[in-house]
């Protein structure tokens, strides 16, 4: 093993693994499936023309309170076509990334943001899934990520995580009983959730067989929802 404690892939621009993470950074935002947002809303949009809920806007980003202020937000477009990572059937729309620094330390909420007209029973599976599959991949995501660097101002400070799933929509058309047929786990726990029972997911990801995340379910009938980002970091 080298002494210079330089390692490098076998390519013949003998890139080390910390200038590839930088490059792998640069190539993500070129292509817009990371972004930084800097204005001061972020819209959601459906890309199925035939939807009736065709957009969702987060506003009031600057968001504080007694113990915390948001600090940085950013916005994966889990759709966006890129050859190698997408994963476009069976992924949420988006997820945004909200950075809340406290007072020691810092939290990163990762909301993976889900918009459905309307909601039947045959749906619930997958909508459970999209956000299982989804918690896989940002768990790969947030690997690239280096906040030891000085250069980005943490100071090698804690940063927890903390997955939420938010899930718009207009109607859920199809409340009758599931049967003992398709009685099977993000079945039942996607119905219990709907049905305002429970707000927690477990299912398998990347780490754990056990994980879990948060759901959080808003049912308006608008074309556009308008929301603020508290409500979203709201428990």
């Amino acid at each position: 093993m080298s002494k210079s404690n330089k390692y490098y892939l076998n390519n013949p621009k003998k890139l080390s693994v910390p200038s590839l993470r930088d490059e792998l950074h640069k190539k993500l935002a070129e292509t817009q499936f990371i972004e930084e947002i800097t204005n001061d809303q972020i819209e959601v949009e459906e890309k199925n023309s035939d939807a009736k809920l065709k957009k969702v806007s987060i506003e009031k980003l600057n968001y504080s309170d007694d113990k915390s202020k948001v600090d940085r937000i950013w916005k994966i477009n889990l759709e966006k076509e890129i050859f190698g990572i997408s994963t476009k059937d069976k992924t949420p729309e988006c997820a945004i990334l909200v950075l809340q620094k406290y007072k020691s330390s810092y939290k990163l909420n990762i909301l993976l943001i889900e918009l459905k007209s309307s909601i039947s029973n045959k749906d619930l599976r997958p909508i459970g899934e999209k956000f299982q599959c989804a918690m896989s991949r940002i768990y790969m995501l947030l690997v690239l990520n280096n906040h030891l660097n000085s250069i980005q101002g943490y100071n090698e400070s804690e940063i927890y995580i903390d997955f939420k799933g938010i899930l718009f929509y207009q109607n859920f058309s199809d409340k009758s009983k599931f049967t003992e047929k398709n009685n099977e786990k993000l079945y039942s726990q996607m119905y219990d959730i709907l049905n305002g029972k429970s707000h927690l997911l477990t299912c398998q990801t990347i780490l754990r067989d056990q994980d879990k995340i948060n759901i959080k379910c808003f049912c308006q009938q608008d074309e556009v929802i308008k929301i603020s980002l508290e409500s979203l970091l709201s428990k």
